[in-house]
């Protein structure tokens, strides 16, 4: 006997790429833990490792970068945690599997009452994201303002309740009017269509503003937009490209308004940091979780057993779209692949 666990055989489409293995269970040694792994994000990077385009998985490794657990076993030595405790799983430690046997140093504690599962499954990566953007780059103060596209990403949103939180508004670009209400709801100060940042009323007013943090998840033509609502010598960040174009800033908005361009890695906002803040922040973005101030959209949940149903399809054999959905897996309290009713516009 055993649990289950995706494994990834070969670089390709989902159907003769991934297999569900049986692995023996495991004990936990001196100072290890064994994890019951209770929910799992699904992200764009899991399709680009199982599909080879990017080097994050080797093969005959299991996918999965991040995911909340209940300690199952503890080993000898451990005295920072106790079975039954609810922990976060670090980043990129293959959590598409029933269980996970790991040092207890690594996990982070969550403190009660929880939230649900697929809330807390999605902070590790996204969470930190939000976080490190609105931290590690410009120094915002209480009133000033950034100004972001794709607002209604799992990260656009947590970013709007994190400036919420610190004082800081938010300009937020969006495709669809009728998200407006609900990210309004979350903590946006100000929403606009993406085609209004194009005209001359509208950027005219933003240039008021005087925002100094731009905020680029799109790439592309949108890079330049945001570009020129930003204050002259003002900082713009990219860190995706759902276009997956290059990011396109003219000469002209350059030389005139002095503007920089970067990217952003949230790895690298972990090497700027001790393993203690890492944690720290982590249990940060979980209490907010808990209180319900930090929250995304789930647009499925499925079981570990599904894994060939829609969410491996779009986010592995398709070229990734403008937007993608978003998609949750639920390990050990999957819904037997049934999706729920309700399917919203996500993101990274």
């Amino acid at each position: 006997m055993g649990y289950l666990a995706l494994n990834i055989k070969k670089y390709g489409p989902p159907d003769v790429a991934l297999e569900l293995v049986e692995i023996p269970f495991e004990e936990p040694r001196n100072n290890e833990v064994v994890v019951s792994i209770d929910a799992v994000g699904m992200h764009i990077a899991d399709g680009l490792a199982v599909r080879g385009e990017e080097t994050l998985k080797p093969l005959a490794s299991t996918p999965g970068f991040e995911g909340v657990g209940t300690i199952k076993k503890v080993g000898k030595k451990v005295s920072i945690l106790k079975e039954g405790d609810k922990v976060l799983l670090p980043m990129g430690t293959g959590s598409m599997r029933q269980e996970l046997k790991i040092k207890a140093q690594d996990l982070t504690k969550i403190k009660q009452p929880y939230a649900p599962d697929e809330q807390l499954s999605l902070i590790t990566v996204n969470g930190f994201t939000a976080y490190f953007l609105l931290k590690d780059f410009v120094n915002l103060k209480k009133g000033d303002w950034l100004i972001q596209n794709a607002a209604n990403s799992n990260v656009g949103r947590y970013l709007i309740a994190l400036a919420k939180i610190h004082g800081i508004r938010t300009l937020n670009i969006v495709r669809r009017k009728e998200v407006m209400p609900e990210l309004k709801k979350l903590g946006a100060t100000k929403l606009i269509m993406d085609y209004e940042l194009t005209e001359s009323v509208c950027l005219k007013e933003i240039l008021k503003k005087n925002i100094t943090l731009g905020i680029d998840a799109v790439a592309g033509e949108a890079t330049e937009s945001l570009a020129k609502s930003l204050a002259d010598k003002g900082l713009l960040i990219n860190y995706g490209t759902v276009t997956k174009q290059p990011c396109h800033i003219t000469f002209w908005t350059l030389f005139k308004k002095d503007i920089k361009l970067c990217g952003m890695s949230t790895l690298n906002g972990f090497d700027k940091r001790t393993k203690k803040r890492v944690k720290e922040i982590h249990q940060e973005l979980a209490l907010l979780v808990n209180k319900k101030s930090l929250q995304t959209k789930i647009a499925a949940t499925y079981s570990l057993e599904n894994y060939l149903s829609g969410p491996m399809n779009i986010l592995i054999s398709q070229a990734m779209k403008e937007m993608v959905r978003l998609y949750f897996y639920q390990i050990n309290k999957g819904i037997n692949g049934k999706p729920r009713s309700n399917n919203y516009d996500c993101c990274l």
